[in-house]
């Protein structure tokens, strides 16, 4: 996905999930990196899509956290949301699906 399309997206109204979790650094011998993934439903397939936010928009992404609600925070990172993404993921998307996406 290309990044206005991203822009777009977080600036949209569709209901959204944020995930942060930190990545191996080799410079530092750290888990100091911080990657964010987007959650969205994806309608026509039924799923969650998984979208990687680039490091160059990772300032944009955070400048608008204020939108969304923490869920989730723990050591090795966080979880916010936005439109009751939770309640409409367990009302659209099957259950199955929604399994393998957390074990994956």
């Amino acid at each position: 996905m290309n990044h206005e399309t991203i822009k777009q997206l977080i600036e949209s109204e569709e209901p959204l999930a944020i995930v942060r979790y930190f990545e191996w650094a080799i410079f530092s011998r750290s888990y100091d990196h911080p990657k964010y993934i987007l959650l969205k439903i994806n309608h026509q397939n039924i799923d969650i899509e998984e979208i990687e936010v680039p490091d160059h928009l990772t300032s944009f992404l955070v400048s608008k956290l204020f939108e969304f609600e923490k869920i989730i925070q723990e050591e090795g990172g966080g979880v916010w949301e936005r439109y009751n993404f939770r309640a409409k993921v367990k009302h659209i998307i099957p259950y199955g699906k929604i399994c393998h996406f957390i074990t994956y």
